[in-house]
């Protein structure tokens, strides 16, 4: 059944997903343990955490720059800090009809941006599955063989995506070296962000990040509850059990925090972006 046709389902699968995340977070968050954590964490980390997650934003903000040269950086910042807030904030992506409104200044074809917007996209998912595969054989043999086994990656990916084009709506895919280390380096600073904040934990790095990059392949998901409750720290935990066999429990609490600190930067980021983002729809 096609999703898009269907809208109230949506709505009720995303209704259903949102009490299902509560009550996993009812259900394996420790909660005294998640307090005594948040009070364990240090201002200045939390402060380095913040900076390196606004770098995330920089990085992302001058990939836009490259498909879309003649746009000030500034606006493309805005745009890029608000359409996360409001993808983490709203349920079932709507959040994503952001980038449409307010690139709309630079290219009002829409076809145009869409190409653009899904080629940002497939870029992102490179980037994920590059850090995933450096961390999981970092963790399973060593970092040196992870490092050269994640640099294959892009290039595979952008060989297959031209071997198995399926759709004219799906933008082809070039060797575009600038955009791609763009987003490992957004996907990397907001993960040492996360990392940062939540040292105290004393949790190993390359572990850490095949949870923390679980949790992000949630966020792309179709259908999520409303802000990740529940679905991020699910995905977060599901890749450390999967992958690595860590115990569930302790995944969903680290997975609960990374998610917290999330939804704090993208809250802030986005709430002080707001009000220069609608002067771009004017």
């Amino acid at each position: 059944m096609d999703l898009r046709n269907n809208p109230k389902l949506k709505w009720v699968l995303t209704l259903l997903a949102t009490l299902l995340g509560i009550g996993l977070v009812v259900y394996f968050l420790p909660f005294g343990e998640i307090a005594k954590a948040l009070r364990q964490i240090s201002p200045l980390h939390l402060a380095v955490g913040l900076s390196l997650y606004g770098v995330s934003y920089l990085l992302r903000a001058f990939r836009w720059k490259y498909y879309y040269p003649k746009a000030p950086f500034g606006g493309l910042f805005f745009t890029t800090a608000v359409n996360t807030f409001l993808n983490n904030l709203l349920p079932a992506r709507l959040g994503e009809l952001s980038i449409f409104a307010l690139l709309r200044r630079y290219d009002p074809d829409f076809k145009t941006t869409l190409g653009k917007f899904l080629k940002v996209r497939l870029l992102d998912g490179f980037a994920l599955l590059t850090l995933f595969v450096l961390s999981l054989v970092a963790v399973k043999t060593n970092p040196l063989i992870g490092l050269l086994l994640s640099l294959v990656v892009y290039p595979l990916g952008i060989s297959f995506s031209k071997l198995l084009k399926v759709s004219e709506k799906i933008p082809s895919l070039d060797w575009e070296p600038l955009p791609f280390l763009l987003s490992v380096g957004a996907m990397l600073s907001k993960l040492l962000a996360v990392y940062i904040v939540l040292e105290n934990l004393g949790l190993d790095f390359f572990r850490f990040t095949v949870g923390f990059l679980g949790g992000e392949v949630s966020t792309i998901m179709p259908i999520h509850s409303v802000a990740g409750i529940g679905s991020y720290e699910t995905s977060f935990s599901l890749a450390l059990k999967l992958f690595l066999g860590e115990s569930f429990k302790e995944g969903f609490a680290v997975g609960f925090l990374s998610h917290a600190f999330l939804l704090l930067g993208s809250t802030l980021f986005g709430l002080l972006s707001l009000p220069f983002a609608l002067r771009l729809l004017r």
